[in-house]
């Protein structure tokens, strides 16, 4: 059956191209691609995501992780930081999807202004007490940030955000008119060799979670029908190899006590994090400005 891709907004024909099964949950789900921009969808989205945040898994997006992965995090977000400001002052810098807060830690101790966005209704740990970095709420059903208290313009980070709202391309209008102009963003890459090789094993699918799965294309085409205007973009590694065996001995039924060791925030999993760079590019970023 025909429908509107989300993402490029055109007429499409989704195609089955795999089925998952939930790594936290008993469920299973289809993945669907986009014959016209290539972006794929985990089928069905259902209607109430909140208890699939609710697990033992999701609260990884919410927890430091052992200090070797907070400490090598830290690093790998001044990286990233060097990509948005080489391209000169990014001005207010609203992190939407903030998490534990260590990427606006990391904005403010460089003497950036910024603003803390998520989903909760209070300012996450480690910004609690912290006045230089105000905290707003971002609603994931409406897109809108409540408590902003100016227009901007703004810098907004969406680190690993797009691929879990219902609709990107109503995300990104919705940040513009809040009075966003340039946009940091960080998804999975859905066209990468790990991808490819690990099938249906590969962490990163994460459904339901994860809605949208991107590559190269159908980024681009997301962004081109925002009428944003790429500045650069790249690939980087996330250390993902040894939650990609987390993901395969939950699914095979393996023990808690085992599985755990290899959880996404874990000791080991930092610990073996040179060892991605075997195969790197298992996320997509760029760097783009809002046309008029």
């Amino acid at each position: 059956m025909g429908t509107t891709c989300r993402c490029c907004g055109q007429a499409c024909r989704p195609a089955t191209v795999c089925d998952l099964s939930s790594t936290d949950t008993a469920e299973r789900f289809a993945i669907a691609q986009c014959d016209v921009c290539g972006v794929m969808r985990t089928s069905p989205a259902p209607e109430d995501l909140a208890p699939y945040y609710a697990t033992d898994l999701a609260a990884t997006m919410t927890a430091a992780g052992s200090p070797l992965f907070a400490a090598l995090r830290r690093l790998q977000l001044a990286r990233e930081l060097s990509r948005i400001t080489r391209h000169g002052d990014p001005g207010t810098v609203l992190d939407v999807g903030c998490g534990v807060g260590d990427f606006a830690l990391v904005l403010a101790r460089r003497g950036l202004r910024v603003v803390a966005a998520d989903s909760g209704t209070r300012a996450p740990a480690a910004l609690a007490g912290v006045p230089d970095i105000p905290y707003v709420r971002f609603d994931f059903e409406t897109y809108e940030c409540h408590g902003l208290e100016s227009r901007g313009p703004y810098t907004a980070v969406l680190r690993h955000v797009l691929e879990h709202v219902r609709d990107p391309y109503a995300c990104l209008g919705s940040l513009r008119r809040q009075g966003v102009r340039q946009f940091y963003i960080v998804v999975p890459n859905a066209g990468s060799a790990e991808r490819r090789l690990l099938g249906t094993y590969w962490y990163l699918w994460d459904p339901p979670r994860h809605l949208w799965h991107f590559d190269q294309r159908s980024l681009g085409r997301l962004c081109e029908r925002a009428r944003l205007t790429t500045v650069t973009r790249g690939t980087g590694t996330a250390p993902t190899l040894l939650p990609n065996l987390y993901r395969y001995l939950r699914l095979h039924r393996w023990p808690a006590a085992i599985y755990d060791r290899f959880g996404p925030t874990s000791f080991l999993t930092a610990l073996s994090s040179p060892l991605n760079l075997l195969v790197r590019g298992n996320v997509l970023w760029l760097l783009a400005c809002a046309g008029d």
